[in-house]
C-alpha cells in the first residue's frame, strides 16, 4: 500500500482501493477497506508458513493495528514487533466529507514524516505538502486527479523547488482498483502493478514490476512478482480472519491471521 511517497500514496491510494460507490459526504474508510460491519479495530499478525501451506511460528515482524472511529475512518495505524515494540506509528485526520486532511508518521516514538492535503470547494484534491522530521518542506503534489469514486487517478509529485520528482498513474474497473504505473522526474517508467480481486471484493492476485538502472552497465533490468492470496476463514460478518499468501507458483509463504473487534450496537 509505495514507493512514490511511503506516507502519501499509501493513505491516499491505498485506503481508496476497492471502495464501493458512495457519495461523498458518506466516503468511509470501512468501504474502502472492505469491511462489513462497523469495525473498530483490526490486528493483523503474520506467521511463516511451510511448502505444504501449514502455520508456523509468528514473524518477528510486524503486527499491525488498525483503528477506526465510529463512524467509520481510519484514525491510526500502529506496526510493532511481537514483544509489542512499536517501530511506527501513523494518526490521521480527515476533511467531514471523508477525505484526507494530515498525516502523520512517527518512527520509534520520533516525528518522521507529516502531510498535510488540501481540498477544493467541491470537496477534491487539490494539492498536498510533505514535511520531513524537522519539519521541513520535503516535496509537493500538484496535478491531483479523481474518478467518480473519488479514488486518485493520477498525481505528480515535486522537489521543493518545484521541478519534478514522479508521478503515478491508476486504473479502476469503475471502483476496482487494476494497475499503477509509477514514472520518474523524465517520465520515464519505474514500476508497474495490477491486480486481482475475488467476487467478494478481496484481492486475489497482485503483480508488481520494477523496472531499474543497472549502476556498472547502465542497463535498465525488469524484475517481476506475483503475489496470490487464498481466504481461509471468515468471521460473522464476512471479513477474513485467515489469509494465505502464496507465490506465482502456489507455494504458500506467509499467513495473517485478523482479529477484528466491532463497536457494540
Amino acid at each position: 500500500m509505495k514507493k512514490i511517497s511511503i506516507v502519501l500514496i499509501a493513505a491516499l491510494l491505498t485506503f481508496s482501493c476497492n471502495e464501493k460507490k458512495e457519495t461523498t459526504k458518506t466516503i468511509t474508510d470501512w468501504s474502502a477497506d472492505n469491511l462489513k460491519g462497523e469495525v473498530k479495530q483490526i490486528v493483523e499478525s503474520p506467521y511463516k508458513a511451510d511448502s505444504t501451506g501449514k502455520i508456523g511460528e509468528m514473524d518477528s515482524c510486524c503486527i499491525d493495528v488498525i483503528d477506526y472511529d465510529s463512524a467509520g475512518n481510519i484514525v491510526k495505524v500502529i506496526s510493532k514487533d511481537s514483544k509489542g515494540n512499536v517501530s511506527r506509528e501513523q494518526t490521521f485526520t480527515k476533511y467531514p466529507n471523508g477525505l484526507f486532511k494530515e498525516i502523520v508518521t512517527t518512527v520509534k516514538g520520533k516525528m518522521a514524516n507529516r502531510v498535510t492535503v488540501q481540498i477544493d470547494s467541491n470537496g477534491k484534491y487539490i494539492s498536498a505538502q510533505e514535511f520531513d522530521s524537522t519539519g521541513k518542506l520535503s516535496s509537493f503534489y500538484k496535478e491531483i486527479t479523481q474518478n467518480e469514486y473519488n479514488q486518485l487517478t493520477s498525481m505528480k509529485q515535486y522537489n521543493p523547488d518545484s521541478t519534478v520528482k514522479s508521478s503515478f498513474e491508476t486504473s479502476y474497473d469503475k471502483q476496482i482498483f487494476t494497475g499503477q504505473v509509477n514514472k520518474d522526474s523524465s517520465g520515464k517508467e519505474t514500476s508497474k502493478s495490477s491486480a486481482k480481486v475475488d467476487d467478494k471484493g478481496n484481492q486475489i492476485e497482485f503483480t508488481r514490476t520494477s523496472i531499474m538502472k543497472d549502476a556498472k552497465t547502465k542497463k535498465d533490468s525488469t524484475s517481476t512478482k506475483t503475489t496470490k492470496y487464498r481466504y481461509d476463514s471468515y468471521d460473522e460478518q464476512g471479513n477474513w480472519t485467515q489469509r494465505t499468501e502464496l507465490d506465482e507458483k502456489g507455494k504458500p509463504t506467509k499467513i495473517v491471521k485478523r482479529e477484528i473487534t466491532y463497536y457494540k450496537k
